[in-house]
């Protein structure tokens, strides 16, 4: 699996595939003693239905100890990435998927409104836990290889 040397790389990817290509965004984190982890994914499903070319990029920072923090930063660095390649994804099925459960036993549910709400405001679609793919499965894999 490709890191994103550069979001151009991605873009590029993206233009060379068929109108019926889905792409999904996401980001997961992983705390450690000084640091937080962030991985951020482009899952590019080739047809919606061959497989897939991931990309990914993994970030370090100083530790965020607030859960709520925390889980606003992934967001918004999904959308953040989701955006820079907006406009080649052109109508191909485009999702930011968010590592947020929004079952009220959950952490992250507290955020659950004010991370749908954000995504919508950008004009793009959020997808949750169970169905959050790219954050919750693809993402979260990669984070426990670092």
């Amino acid at each position: 699996m490709p890191r994103i040397s550069s979001i151009e790389e991605v873009r590029e990817f993206i233009k060379r595939t068929s109108k019926e290509t889905a792409v999904y965004v996401g980001c997961d984190s992983r705390q450690f003693r000084d640091r937080t982890i962030f991985v951020t994914v482009v899952v590019v499903h080739i047809n919606s239905s061959h497989g897939a070319k991931i990309f990914w990029q993994v970030e370090k920072v100083r530790r965020i100890d607030s859960v709520r923090q925390r889980l606003l930063e992934e967001v918004s660095r999904a959308v953040y990435t989701a955006l820079m390649i907006a406009d080649v994804v052109e109508e191909r099925p485009f999702e930011v998927h968010l590592d947020i459960n929004p079952d009220p036993e959950h952490r992250s549910s507290v955020i659950v409104k004010e991370a749908v709400g954000y995504v919508l405001a950008q004009g793009l679609k959020p997808v949750l836990k169970p169905d959050a793919i790219a954050a919750s499965a693809v993402a979260d894999f990669l984070g426990s290889k670092v």
